[in-house]
């Protein structure tokens, strides 16, 4: 069965789009069929996979809006293995505006990713934008696990109440999705800053694992512009291991059997 996992956090700037793209890499390296999915009109993850948004004929602009189209349609192949994306355009900045009088708002992406063509994937994963609108009402709405990028700054801890209080708020129509844990970014592992991040992460949220930590690297930069995953730009790095141990546990947790012992209801 099909996983959806988002990365998911209001805040920008917490690396969900390279973390997205790196995992989805990842997940190709372990023989799984992975479809990425760009939900941010500023199409950062369509140009990291090398994709052209001004030659599109079809984004997920067009998947929203027309009820008949279905997502493999609007997938692309890319260069990675086993990894497909359904790519963004900068016109899905106005799909809000849209959808507000279509009924059934919210569901408009889960009915999408229960759709035909789905089961051919064995995880969806969903870079979020950062933001609270309609568009994430229906990423959470759709997801089976969120995985919750955050940065070492004192910022990212401030806006964590609000996200909870939305993803509360949505439990009623997705009474089974999962925090699969906090995904540390930007992780520099001398730094005081990231010591009490982690401190108060588990201090406030004791019920949500914490991920393995993802390090501060330019290299993770020249990687996206390079187009390619950090996997394969530098395979044997720190930061591609973490990745893959990111991964691992994904597999892990999709697994029935792990599901009471994996991620929180919160």
């Amino acid at each position: 069965m099909t996983r959806i996992v988002a990365f998911f956090n209001q805040k920008g700037g917490t690396a969900k789009t390279t973390s997205t793209l790196n995992v989805a890499a990842a997940l190709g390296e372990r023989d799984q069929r992975v479809l990425a999915m760009d939900l941010d009109p500023q199409a950062s993850l369509t140009m990291a996979f090398g994709v052209d948004v001004g030659t599109l004929e079809r984004s997920v602009y067009d998947l929203f809006l027309d009820d008949d189209l279905r997502t493999d349609e609007v997938a692309l192949t890319t260069r990675m293995r086993g990894v497909s994306v359904v790519p963004s355009h900068p016109d899905f900045a106005t799909a809000e505006m849209a959808l507000i009088n279509e009924l059934e708002r919210e569901r408009l992406l889960q009915a999408k990713l229960r759709g035909p063509g789905i089961d051919d994937y064995d995880f969806v994963l969903i870079d979020a934008p950062p933001a609270l609108g309609l568009i994430s009402i229906n990423i959470l709405v759709a997801a089976d696990d969120l995985i919750i990028p955050i940065e070492p700054h004192p910022l990212s801890l401030l806006v964590l109440p609000r996200l909870f209080e939305t993803i509360g708020r949505v439990r009623r129509l997705n009474p089974a999705m999962r925090v699969l844990g906090f995904l540390p970014t930007k992780v520099h592992p001398t730094s005081r800053l990231v010591s009490d991040m982690l401190d108060n992460l588990r201090d406030g949220y004791p019920d949500i694992s914490i991920l393995p930590s993802i390090p501060l690297s330019v290299k993770g930069a020249e990687s996206i512009a390079a187009q390619t995953s950090i996997l394969e730009y530098l395979p044997r790095s720190p930061l591609s291991q973490a990745y893959r141990d990111v991964a691992s546990i994904i597999i892990e947790q999709s697994d029935p059997a792990n599901a009471v012992a994996g991620g929180a209801h919160v």
